[in-house]
């Protein structure tokens, strides 16, 4: 299990960079390429604080400065709201477990909230909500950058004051084996909405 806590160290490292070249770069976290890249994410930020959380999982905390484009950027927001910026906690729990087959796995949870203010002056709340379960062992215990299986959640919602909504929400999945492609399922709207949500900045929490 050392070798999987290792792992997980260093891919929730590379996810939470991930997040944040993602915002930069506006490419929906969902894309099986937007390969999480240090290099940007955390230029002169502080480390993360980990806490070490029961079951081996880690668990990190940010503030989260949120900016929701205005329409047509985001196509889904309504014309009149203009940009929606605001605040919020971000919490990232991983969890590394293994299979009956000796496959070491790692999940990761994310699940932000908070508020946002339109450009009428209106409150709007935001919430988000994505899960990530991947392979990153073989049965035999033997990793490879050339074989492995993801899926990927993303569940992004911003409700305004009269009802108003913009979600991005879809599902993906693919499993490469020796470097082929064998499955490959996107569902969903994230993908063609992924502008609405390219606006977080993530600031670790002491």
């Amino acid at each position: 299990m050392t070798r999987t806590l290792e792992q997980a160290r260093l891919w929730t490292i590379a996810a939470v960079c991930g997040l944040a070249a993602v915002s930069c770069a506006g490419q929906g976290p969902t894309s099986p390429f937007a390969a999480p890249a240090p290099a940007g994410a955390g230029d002169g930020a502080p480390p993360a604080v980990v806490q070490a959380n029961t079951g081996g999982a880690v668990q990190l905390n940010f503030s989260v400065a949120l900016t929701v484009p205005a329409y047509p950027t985001c196509s889904l927001a309504p014309p009149s709201a203009g940009v929606l910026t605001g605040t919020g906690l971000l919490t990232v729990v991983v969890r590394p477990f293994g299979d009956a087959s000796g496959g070491s796995h790692i999940g990761a949870t994310l699940h932000g909230h908070g508020t946002l203010v339109d450009g009428n002056g209106d409150t709007w709340v935001w919430s988000d909500a994505d899960l990530n379960n991947e392979v990153v062992g073989l049965p035999t215990g033997n990793t490879s950058a050339n074989t492995f299986s993801e899926t990927r959640r993303e569940g992004f919602h911003v409700i305004g004051p009269k009802g108003q909504q913009i979600m991005a929400f879809g599902t993906f999945h693919i499993t490469r084996v020796n470097g082929n492609t064998v499955v490959e399922v996107e569902t969903g709207d994230h993908k063609a909405n992924e502008a609405c949500e390219s606006g977080f900045v993530l600031t670790p929490l002491p």
